[in-house]
């Protein structure tokens, strides 16, 4: 006999609760972010909003992929983005699992979204899942998980820990049915903690025999879109919620136990879209940057092994570590260390790089500030 451990085992379910003061702050600091975003949104030009979108939304799908162990090819997500940006791609390296999941992400992320129903998520499942397996395994897709009882378990063979078990198979028509009328009904709570219910509500259902992370990740693209269409195109939660992988299951873990104060995951929650808008910003300032850099070089002779480098650097900004150095330029370029040392040096002669501050064996550039 089951006893009552899991959330959707309370007698309240769903009717969640939280300490609104307790969230208040990071709620007035995301707030002012999400203004902030906003309008240097409107502010940017056409060619820099793609330019965001696409660097964002390449990390966002190759995130949301690897928090379940999926590893897609970077080459093969920039494509599918580009494609659907209706922008050039130089090479071809289509991946039907890449395209699949970036045709639910650009979905989830529509400007005017049509409503959230059963037929939708259908179709997002069926787009993550291609060929009908799941790795090696045959799995029900576009249409709801099987009468197996449905268990989150980690560890070996006989070692089993069993994290969370998901309402059964006769409930979930009536469940899946009371969340969608929830998500599409209007709210009073504000958009980021709607998107914050919704994500965790449907993974406790856990509606489906795979990717239910990856379209839960989707849903909370979706609420955001629905009042912040233009936020939406340039920011990824799911980097974020990636770079706390451990943060993020033990969190949901927890959440998932008998009590229905959901206080501490949307917390988690909030700081994690807080740090999401923050990296937007960064990376908004360097698409910014870049534009203004080639506008300035427009007229500036420089090979393609140089053009390569200069993008490299202006893409990462501090983040490149250690600077730009012969070996480094030689490995990416795949050029001699010669050529490497002579195409740096004319760069330096250009007036395009300097050498850093930082000492060490080997010299090291940055771009000219």
């Amino acid at each position: 006999m089951q006893t009552n451990n899991w959330i959707w085992q309370n007698r309240e379910w769903p009717e969640f609760t939280f300490d609104a003061n307790e969230l208040l702050p990071k709620l007035g600091t995301a707030f002012q972010l999400i203004g902030k975003l906003e309008a240097v949104s409107q502010s940017i030009s056409k060619e820099e909003r793609t330019a965001a979108q696409q660097c964002i939304l390449t990390d966002d799908a190759i995130e949301t992929a690897a928090i379940e162990g999926e590893i897609l090819q970077r080459s093969s997500v920039r494509s599918s983005v580009r494609k659907r940006l209706g922008l050039p791609v130089e090479k071809e390296d289509w991946d039907a699992h890449a395209d699949g999941l970036i045709a639910v992400l650009f979905d989830a992320r529509s400007p005017a979204p049509a409503p959230l129903t059963k037929k939708k998520l259908f179709s997002w499942h069926a787009g993550l899942f291609p060929t009908g397996y799941s790795g090696l395994k045959r799995i029900h897709v576009g249409e709801y998980r099987g009468k197996e009882e449905m268990q989150i378990v980690s560890g070996t063979l006989g070692k089993e820990v069993v994290h969370y078990v998901a309402p059964p198979y006769d409930r979930l028509a009536e469940e899946m049915n009371l969340f969608l009328i929830w998500a599409n009904t209007k709210s009073t709570y504000h958009p980021l903690i709607k998107a914050g219910i919704a994500h965790l509500w449907f993974i406790m259902i856990h509606p489906f025999d795979d990717g239910n992370g990856r379209l839960g990740r989707a849903i909370t693209d979706y609420i955001m879109s629905s009042h912040y269409p233009s936020l939406m195109q340039i920011l990824s939660f799911s980097k974020h919620f990636s770079l706390d992988r451990k943060g993020y299951y033990a969190t949901l873990e927890a959440a998932g136990k008998h009590s229905l104060d959901i206080t501490n995951w949307l917390s988690w929650f909030l700081q994690t879209t807080i740090s999401a808008m923050r990296e937007a910003e960064w990376v908004i300032d360097r698409v910014v940057m870049k534009a203004q850099f080639w506008q300035v070089h427009q007229n500036t002779s420089l090979n393609q092994r140089q053009q390569k480098v200069i993008n490299r650097l202006l893409d990462a900004g501090e983040k490149f570590e250690g600077g730009m150095t012969t070996r480094k330029y030689a490995g990416m370029t795949k050029c001699s260390k010669v050529t490497a040392s002579r195409d740096l040096a004319d760069l330096v002669h250009k007036k395009i790089l300097q050498k850093t501050a930082s000492g060490g064996r080997s010299t090291s550039y940055e771009i000219r500030t």
